[in-house]
């Protein structure tokens, strides 16, 4: 698990995800949004350089901004046994009942992006939207006015 997050980080650093089927190998799903924002493209990229670095393989699903299909992806990689699951959740909510069938057997979730209600997930990868629009709108109002 350890693996996992580690992975997750650097992954979600470069932006993000990873699964592996070789011998030896680890096997990490990542259950994206959609295909067409360009930081999910550069999140599939960075998950892609982190899987290739370490010896393991990415499997991406393109949810294609449907939420039942985020969840019947995360269904499916539990049935196929995969060793990690990484989400950029679209409904934060609606996905919980999937991460903890995850978590109930014994696969370790990732949220990415998206911060997901306290839950079974191993960890959570995301920015606080509040903090950073406080920090912005404090940096434009001591800007001189002209």
């Amino acid at each position: 698990m350890k693996r996992l997050i580690k992975t997750a980080l650097l992954s979600a650093t470069a932006g993000t995800c990873l699964m592996a089927s070789a011998a030896g190998a680890e096997t990490f799903a990542m259950v994206q949004i959609n295909q067409q924002a360009l930081f999910f493209n550069q999140m599939n990229a960075g998950a892609q350089a982190a899987a290739e670095a370490g010896g393991d393989e990415l499997v991406v699903f393109n949810a294609n901004n449907d939420p039942a299909a985020q969840n019947s992806a995360i269904e499916t990689y539990i049935q196929q046994g995969v060793d990690g699951i990484i989400i950029v959740a679209i409904d934060t909510n609606g996905i919980m009942p999937a991460v903890q069938q995850a978590a109930d057997a014994g696969i370790p979730v990732i949220a990415v992006d998206a911060v997901l209600p306290e839950g079974p997930q191993a960890s959570q990868v995301g920015v606080n939207n509040k903090s950073a629009g406080a920090d912005m709108g404090a940096f434009f109002f001591e800007l001189p006015h002209h």
